[in-house]
């Protein structure tokens, strides 16, 4: 199956402190559209994503989560750099359902993010639980990677 995205320019992140607040952003730089969202870190040509969600409304979706403390924390104690928000329509093809799609989406993504050793933290603020199968011996490496990530 092949799922579309459409991402947007990354939005940076801003203090918010004044508005009691750790971050906020222009939201009208956001799609209000079903699709996933990245919060995260670039630092030089580098991005290191913090958190990934799924939304059927991205742009209130992401309103929301300014609020959300424990989140918002994660983001201020993570390494140096600078914090920003990616955003990805979802492009359903005939006959896509859009909630499975974009819950497939991701959960690829954190996948991928955990695989790569990406700091990440599910919804509820605390990290999540991986397990790692590494292989070692004398079997042709090119049969097995050396490490596989999955979680619980």
């Amino acid at each position: 199956m092949i799922l579309g995205l459409e991402w947007t320019r990354a939005v940076p992140l801003k203090d918010a402190s004044k508005d009691n607040l750790i971050y906020s952003l222009p939201l009208e730089k956001l799609p209000d559209a079903a699709g996933v969202y990245i919060f995260g870190r670039r630092y030089g040509q580098n991005f290191e994503a913090l958190y990934i969600g799924k939304a059927n409304r991205i742009r209130g979706r992401v309103k929301g989560q300014c609020n959300n403390l424990r989140l918002m924390q994660h983001l201020k104690n993570a390494k140096s750099g600078k914090r920003v928000l990616l955003a990805a329509k979802f492009n359903p093809r005939p006959g896509q359902k859009t909630p499975t799609c974009i819950a497939l989406i991701e959960r690829a993504l954190i996948r991928y993010f955990l695989s790569e050793g990406h700091d990440l933290v599910n919804k509820q603020g605390v990290r999540l639980r991986r397990h790692e199968v590494v292989s070692t011996g004398k079997h042709p490496k090119r049969y097995f990677p050396g490490a596989i990530y999955l979680e619980k």
